[in-house]
């Protein structure tokens, strides 16, 4: 008895479809769905095989994609699978070279690793930290996934993951790193996918509470006097004086220092730009008493000949230990806080904050807004008063 070829395919009639018997001179016997044009359901020799292929024409030539095997695929599935690619032919798109491009394109991994890292470290100071997060919290979850695999709901899913082991910053800064990425390799022509461009960063509390009073400055200077790295002492009192960011200073070399126009040239910043620093007097005086070692470019030179200092932390908690200052909040980083705070209270603008601190945006700045309440109150009260003028 023949077998039609072609017919409505069910799941129950491709399952009694006959095997090619083996002296048949092609492979597969081919049968066509009367359902969906172009489904074909194949049928091999031996124990049978039976798996589903569309064929089409695509601008004239005959073309033909693999659906998968039957039962793993079962009609419905791939009368659904083949309409997509119907679809696909509808927008004036070759669906097997879709499904081509899709198999060989790249993971988050690849990006990472072979295209983005590389260009990180010539481009960014904080390309170890761009590391360090994609190692921790990027690779183990999204690292296996392709770019066009990753939906927003896997990002917020990740999100949500990360808050229970993360503080809010830390979480924020992980899902940039990750819209970051797809900016970078759209801009690269790598993709034209960006499923993290529309979430949302969670709130952060940006309002910096903490930071040393004039008492505890004056506390500080006076310990590092006492302290037994007479370099690192220096260190602290000049981030105090500066506001520069921790390897800003760490870092700085003695050609990069104008006595004449007491100047530090800062060739790359965190932002990735130059910037110079101005330095007042009580900077450059302490400059002074630095030793300078021959070879050693670094202005604060460390205990390995050649190097800068390395760790100036141990140093911090001494000085602080003896000015009485005890505080889980407080780091190497709060004199940075500190600055902003002193040029904010005493009448300077967030605009100030931002060239003092090299904040690239002034949004950065904007976390110390809640210092300056009173030139607030002053800036209300000169409007009442100029406008009293006219009227009186």
């Amino acid at each position: 008895m023949t077998h039609p070829t072609r017919f409505k395919f069910t799941n129950a009639l491709i399952k009694a479809l006959p095997i090619q018997p083996t002296e048949a001179r092609s492979t597969d016997s081919e049968y066509s769905d009367s359902e969906v044009s172009g489904l074909k359901c194949l049928v091999g020799k031996g124990e049978g095989s039976r798996r589903f292929l569309f064929r089409y024409l695509y601008h004239g030539r005959k073309r033909a994609i693999a659906i998968g095997h039957w039962p793993e695929i079962d009609v419905a599935l791939a009368r659904q699978l083949v309409l997509q690619h119907k679809r696909a032919l509808v927008m004036g798109q070759d669906p097997k070279r879709l499904k081509d491009e899709a198999r060989d394109e790249m993971l988050l991994d690849d990006l990472f690793s072979q295209y983005y890292l590389p260009w990180a470290i010539q481009s960014k100071v904080s390309w170890n930290k761009d590391k360090q997060r994609y190692r921790d919290h990027l690779k183990p979850t999204l690292g296996s996934f392709r770019l066009s695999d990753i939906t927003p709901s896997h990002i917020l899913t990740l999100q949500h993951k990360l808050t229970s082991s993360l503080s809010i910053a830390t979480c924020n800064r992980v899902i940039v790193l990750l819209k970051a990425l797809y900016t970078w390799a759209g801009r690269q022509g790598l993709t034209n996918l960006h499923p993290a461009k529309n979430i949302a960063l969670l709130r952060e509390n940006n309002a910096r509470k903490r930071y040393f009073s004039e008492d505890e400055i004056r506390r500080i200077f006076r310990s590092a006097e006492e302290d037994i790295n007479p370099v690192a002492a220096t260190y602290v009192r000049l981030l105090l004086l500066t506001g520069l960011r921790r390897d800003e200073l760490r870092l700085a070399r003695w050609e990069h220092i104008d006595i004449s126009q007491q100047t530090l040239w800062l060739p790359k910043t965190k932002n990735g730009q130059g910037r110079i620093v101005h330095l007042n007097h009580l900077a450059m005086s302490l400059l002074k008493t630095l030793p300078r070692c021959k070879g050693n470019p670094w202005v604060f030179v460390g205990k390995v000949e050649g190097n800068p200092i390395a760790n100036p932390v141990k140093a911090f908690k001494r000085i602080l230990a003896r000015a009485g200052i005890f505080d889980s909040e407080v780091c190497l980083h709060t004199c940075r806080h500190t600055v902003a705070a002193l040029i904010v209270s005493h009448g300077g603008t967030l605009y100030d904050v931002q060239v003092q601190l090299g904040h690239r945006s002034s949004q950065s700045s904007q976390r110390y807004a809640h210092l300056h309440p009173q030139r607030l109150r002053n800036t209300s009260q000169l409007l009442a008063e100029r406008i009293g003028i006219g009227m009186q």
